[in-house]
């Protein structure tokens, strides 16, 4: 019954440990995404990027845990690798994000569809029918190339055209090569972040009180 008692609060203290790890875990890796986000686009190196990402993330969370008090155990490594991930995605996230404010400005910088359609609908339709005929087509023509540029900028505002984006600088690839690449980094990531933890020097255990022999006693 006593160490039944004992080990309650031990267990009790481990949890609100982890939770407490994880918690601010969570507030570091999302801030740690962020400043990776606005980062130089010259120090964004594929491949180099993710694997010193991994590595921050895996140091830090693992000194996080040892401050903490907790050991490196098989849960918190598989809970690193799911920050991990959910860091990495964040960065995906808001780098899609910056893609597409970027791109939704170019295109509404074009203003000649802008113009060219305010004159159109200003214009009165010509009263001879051959005329008449040929202004229709070119209405119908002009729809259609409104249409085309709205399916090119839906298209460009895709996460898929957001990663051809991103290794356009290395080769040109079509779907899905861009997001296998994304997903090789990612697992290169997790690699670096779990090789990072063990790299982590683990706080000495405290030696256990000398016991006095008996000779001593007497």
């Amino acid at each position: 019954m006593d160490q039944s008692a004992e080990s309650q609060p031990e267990l009790t203290s481990s949890w609100s440990g982890y939770i407490q790890w994880f918690c601010i875990g969570l507030v570091l890796i999302t801030a740690l995404s962020i400043l990776a986000v606005h980062l130089p686009e010259r120090l964004k190196l594929l491949l180099v990027f993710s694997v010193v990402y991994g590595m921050i993330a895996g140091a830090l969370l693992t000194t996080l845990a040892f401050k903490l008090g907790l050991s490196v155990k098989r849960s918190l490594l598989v809970a690193i690798l799911c920050l991990t991930v959910f860091g990495q995605s964040l960065v995906l996230y808001l780098s899609h994000q910056r893609y597409k404010e970027a791109t939704l400005q170019q295109f509404k910088m074009d203003k000649t569809s802008l113009m060219l359609e305010h004159t159109l609908a200003k214009g009165e339709p010509p009263a001879d029918p051959a005329s008449r005929k040929q202004h229709e087509e070119f209405l119908k023509q002009f729809e259609a190339a409104k249409q085309e540029r709205r399916d090119k900028e839906q298209q460009l505002l895709a996460i898929s055209s957001y990663l051809q984006h991103r290794i356009s600088s290395i080769a040109r690839l079509e779907t899905p090569w861009p997001q296998m690449f994304w997903l090789i980094e990612l697992v290169l990531c997790c690699v670096a972040a779990i090789w990072a933890s063990f790299q982590v020097p683990r706080p000495e255990s405290p030696a256990p009180p000398e016991q006095a022999s008996p000779l001593d006693e007497s």
